[in-house]
């Protein structure tokens, strides 16, 4: 049996710390009902020093969760 699942990404980032930097974190929920699936904060001394970088670590990381979730659906 085959399952579709689809889902939802926030990514975010912490308010800038003292010297700049951002630290990225990731919240993915299902997209049918809501829930919440994956809540990811990185560990504190992953740091970027722009907020678009952390944005896109974030991003694929989610992407990384997200394809092998729909490889683990498909499974029999």
């Amino acid at each position: 049996m085959q399952h579709d699942a689809a889902f939802t990404s926030r990514l975010s980032t912490d308010a800038p710390a003292r010297d700049g930097t951002y630290q990225p974190y990731v919240v993915i929920s299902r997209t049918s009902d809501g829930e919440l699936v994956a809540n990811r904060f990185f560990p504190a001394d992953l740091r970027f020093r722009s907020e678009d970088d952390a944005i896109a670590h974030a991003r694929d990381w989610a992407v990384r969760w997200i394809d092998a979730s729909n490889r683990n659906d498909l499974m029999p």
